[in-house]
């Protein structure tokens, strides 16, 4: 397989893991958001009418959440360096075929 076709195989997969990753993120924040603004109830716990949850378990979402963001982002950086990179040895492959024929 050529350099070209495995760089953008791997700037592929990291971009649908970044995505991937960052949709999980965005919902694990967003869950947190949500709980931390549940009301309380005698015990202290978050109640949101059905179900008693224990206190303090936001943090540990919205820790969680923030860090799935940063290891999205270090994907999708990566995976914007690796196309970059498959780009750029794309451009030398074809500009040595141009001069080869001159």
């Amino acid at each position: 397989m050529k350099t070209t076709t495995k760089l953008n195989i791997l700037a592929t997969a990291s971009g649908v893991l970044a995505l991937l990753v960052g949709i999980s993120a965005v919902l694990l924040c967003t869950y947190a958001y949500t709980k931390a603004r549940m009301p309380h109830n005698e015990q202290g716990n978050y109640f949101d009418g059905l179900t008693v949850h224990h206190a303090g378990s936001e943090y540990v979402y919205g820790v969680v959440g923030l860090s799935f963001g940063v290891f999205a982002l270090v994907a999708g950086i990566g995976a914007f360096r690796l196309f970059k990179r498959a780009a750029a040895a794309r451009r030398g492959r074809n500009a040595e075929a141009d001069g080869s024929q001159g």
